[in-house]
């Protein structure tokens, strides 16, 4: 399925708030928690559906992460919107 770039950061921005919920309910990072379960440090004793659901919605981020990152480059006006950015006082650097 093919996504503009709204859509794209609109999804993104929604994981991400997702995510900070579970981070503020666990006191951890989303990153961290992540980690930890990718090398099993995390048990699941199946009374917890908040850890398969934190561990999908952040594979869900990291998927929009790279998408938005391949739509960018992309696009022609990313140039312009970086040429903005500087006119405003933002510089990469």
């Amino acid at each position: 399925m093919n996504l503009t770039l709204q859509e794209i950061l609109d999804d993104l921005h929604a994981a991400e708030r997702e995510l900070q919920e579970y981070e503020k309910k666990y006191s951890l990072r989303s990153e961290f928690f992540y980690d930890c379960y990718q090398a099993g440090l995390v048990e699941d004793d199946g009374s917890n559906s908040d850890i398969h659901a934190w561990a999908g919605i952040f594979e869900i981020k990291c998927d929009l992460e790279r998408r938005y990152k391949k739509l960018i480059f992309r696009q022609k006006s990313f140039g312009e919107s970086v040429k903005a950015l500087s006119t405003h006082g933002v510089v990469a650097g």
